[in-house]
């Protein structure tokens, strides 16, 4: 992403948000140009993201934190972890939320606290994890455009933090000059509330340039809480024989007790948390040690991903100049410890690991928008390859086949030679897809390009040229050509354009409503055969259409309408059962350590098998969801799935009248 791009002509204030997974911050450049941090309402430098709706109020920040002790169910956080992904909505007062429209209201909260100091506000430049893919992005984007900001631009955490901190350091100089012309290589650790990255950058003083990225966006500091919280729940469940974790109520005062305990281990070497349940209280004394051995793989696992971005990046760690810390779960003593030993350089702890994205993504948007005190270029990397879904010559099976491997600088043009498929060929098809498995079906769909009107007998193996185009601002062109018959096609893939979610004030008032407790008991009553709880039915329908298709994996002849859902299904449960003998070959490699690095590398092998058998069985029972849909809704039904049809028509109904 390059900061000589202008789009705002300087109008406005210059304005950067880092929209967290457990706290956002939004900064700004001050009259001098140097970035500062604006607080919300309550005074405060950060903003919980959360949400919660209780008694007829929508709350952000702090306040919903709190409530959400005596409210779970009407509460929301960490939905950064679900933002892009089409069927992961939170439940929230009965209503699925979609994660984009719960991000718009934090990102609307910070808008209107800002505007306090500062007047109307409308550019912003919003950071994201180095390694969200496109369909994350896209909406991130969505999200502040719900939000009533213009998007300049998205840019990669760890690369807006290194802005703050050259900036900080006097690599930036106002007049846009660079201070000093010596090159020097920075590793930024970046491991936040719900995500993590490790990005490897050069600089003159002028030029921020990405050489490799990697990450991990379902690794974080909720995860280090989570295994405090199971580690203190089984305590108290071999005390009592209860798991405290039971009710929803105390499950949530649990969490937060263990947010704070580890956030005292940071300072100290114990802290005591006391976990109340049933009318029972126990207090239990934590050491600094207890929980590090808890969470080693967690931090194994982020140390194989250093290792492996410098290795990409072509460098040993002697090539490494300084080792930033970004992210308030950088403050953990262990992950300083590690990176020292690992790099053989003591980390630079010089500006605040909460506030740096956002006062780069503040000076990022200065540069966008020209602004005289903010110079200088940022040159960003693709955190995932581009490709077409082809056909392979020898094989004849689907593949995809790179055009634009990760760790690619941009922007970045490229052509590649195909040819088509059968003789007599008259349109050719272009599947973009993103992503690293050889397989397309595991990548992300992006779009496709589509030649049309071929002439009549060409021969089979026609010449097709494609053209990919990545631009800096993450707009994606595709253009194909077929030489011989002089016909071409181009499509482009923009963030920016994307079907639109429904406005916040429609969410507001739905969930507003929802929220009242009134409101809750009058439809609890089952007045106009509606139902008391729709998640509840919901998630009973689901199930229906589930088993629906599960029986229909048993059937012999299917007709075509469906073949396609039903091969989803069976390829999607032919990855069951590899996935549970690889957690099971770790599990048993894991009991077997018998040192305390074996043990490491164990745990986290494990973690890493469970996680994907975990991810494995999801994607099995959404898969059979989608064939038992299909099937039901074709009146493709075995008989044995019949006795199911009754109750899923009624609850559709019943749904139809909430």
């Amino acid at each position: 992403m390059s900061g000589t791009l202008s789009r705002g002509e300087g109008k406005g204030p210059a304005v950067g948000i880092d929209l967290g997974t457990t706290l956002s911050v939004i900064a700004c450049l001050d009259a001098s140009g140097r970035p500062e941090t604006l607080p919300n309402n309550l005074g405060d430098r950060l903003t919980p993201s959360a949400v919660v709706c209780d008694g007829g109020e929508l709350l952000v920040g702090r306040e919903a934190v709190r409530a959400s002790v005596m409210a779970p169910e009407k509460y929301a956080d960490c939905f950064k972890r679900d933002i892009g992904e089409a069927y992961f909505h939170r439940l929230v007062c009965g209503h699925r939320v979609p994660p984009e429209v719960l991000s718009a209201f934090v990102l609307r909260q910070l808008k209107r606290d800002a505007e306090a100091r500062l007047g109307p506000i409308r550019r912003v430049v919003i950071t994201v994890p180095a390694f969200f893919d496109e369909a994350r992005r896209r909406a991130t984007q969505e999200a502040g455009r719900l939000a009533g900001l213009e998007v300049l631009d998205i840019v990669n955490e760890p690369t807006a933090a290194a802005l703050a901190i050259g900036h900080q350091h006097g690599y930036l100089a106002e007049d846009g000059e660079a201070s000093g012309s010596a090159r020097e290589r920075m590793l930024v650790y970046d491991l936040g509330g719900g995500t993590f990255d490790v990005t490897v950058l050069e600089t003159d003083g002028q030029e921020f340039r990405a050489l490799a990225t990697a990450g991990d966006v379902q690794l974080g500091g909720k995860d280090f809480d989570q295994r405090l919280v199971e580690h203190v729940a089984e305590l108290f469940r071999a005390a009592h024989g209860l798991d405290p974790r039971s009710d929803p109520q105390d499950a949530a005062q649990l969490w937060l007790d263990a947010q704070e305990v580890k956030h005292a281990l940071s300072q100290r070497r114990k802290a005591v948390l006391t976990c109340a349940y049933a009318g029972l209280r126990m207090k239990l004394e934590i050491q600094r040690e207890q929980f590090e051995e808890t969470t080693a793989d967690l931090l194994y696992r982020t140390e194989s991903t250093t290792v492996q971005v410098v290795r990409e990046a072509g460098l040993t760690w002697s090539d490494i100049d300084r080792v930033l810390l970004v992210g308030g779960s950088t403050r953990m003593p262990k992950v300083a410890e590690m990176l020292e030993g690992l790099t053989g350089k003591a980390p630079d702890r010089s500006a605040s690991p909460d506030e740096a994205v956002a006062h780069g993504a503040a000076l990022y948007a200065g540069m966008l928008m020209q602004s005289p005190k903010a110079s200088g270029r940022l040159i960003n990397v693709n955190s995932h390859s581009l490709g077409v879904a082809g056909i392979e010559v020898a094989t004849r099976l689907r593949f995809n086949c790179v055009v634009i491997p990760k760790n690619t600088q941009l922007p970045h043009r490229v052509v590649k030679n195909f040819v088509t498929e059968r003789e007599g060929q008259r349109s050719v098809r272009v599947p973009i897809v993103e992503g690293e498995s050889r397989r397309p079906d595991e990548c992300i769909p992006l779009g496709e390009c589509v030649v049309r009107n071929l002439p009549p007998g060409l021969p089979k193996g026609t010449k097709v040229q494609v053209e990919f185009a990545y631009a800096a601002n993450g707009r994606i062109a595709v253009a194909a050509q077929v030489p011989s018959a002089r016909q071409s096609a181009s499509v482009t893939v923009d963030r920016s354009r994307q079907a639109a979610l429904e406005d916040l004030e429609t969410w507001e008032r739905r969930l507003k409503q929802s929220g009242d407790d009134a409101f809750v008991a009058e439809e609890a009553t089952g007045v106009n055969d509606t139902l008391a709880n729709p998640a509840d039915a919901l998630e009973r329908l689901d199930e229906l259409y589930t088993l629906v298709g599960r029986a229909v994996l048993r059937m012999d002849d299917l007709p075509d309408t469906v073949t396609l859902a039903l091969q989803s299904a069976q390829e999607a449960m032919g990855k069951v059962a590899p996935a549970q003998a690889k957690m099971t070959a770790a599990e048993k490699a894991r009991r077997s350590a018998s040192t305390t690095s074996e043990a490491l590398h164990a745990d986290a092998a494990y973690a890493r098998a469970k996680g994907e058998h975990e991810q494995r069985v999801s994607e099995a029972d959404f898969a059979l969801l989608v064939l038992g849909r299909e099937c039901v809704a074709k009146k493709v039904i075995p008989e044995e799935a019949w006795i199911y049809l009754d109750e899923i028509q009624d609850l559709q109904r019943r749904l139809r009248n909430t």
